[in-house]
């Protein structure tokens, strides 16, 4: 299959690692011809080029591209918990707060 320029996260290709081959996804673009794949197995291959491309040798390099799997956008965010507080709970616990900062403390 011939070699394509530039791949995208999502990206299907087969990659040799330590000679064997694997279908691998790639999972981060780190530079103009370096990719952070990932294989079916959970393997995360770092700093992975074109064999074309390599400078020295590597246990692990691209062979072909095979195709493109559709990623999907997260729509929420990921930092926001799922179990956060409600909101008259929030108010309570910050009016409590403000009265104690004012020296009102309740016992």
């Amino acid at each position: 299959m011939p070699r394509k320029q530039k791949l995208k996260i999502g990206d299907i290709v087969e990659a040799y690692f330590l000679g064997s081959p694997a279908r691998c996804s790639v999972i981060e673009v780190v530079a103009r011809n370096l990719y952070k794949l990932r294989t079916r197995t959970g393997t995360v291959l770092p700093n992975v080029t074109w064999k074309v491309d390599m400078d020295k040798k590597s246990p692990w390099y691209i062979h072909a591209y095979i195709g493109h799997n559709v990623v999907p956008k997260l729509t929420e965010d990921q930092n926001t918990s799922q179990n956060t507080t409600n909101k008259k709970e929030l108010d309570k616990a910050i009016k409590k707060q403000k009265k104690f900062i004012k020296g009102k403390v309740d016992k």
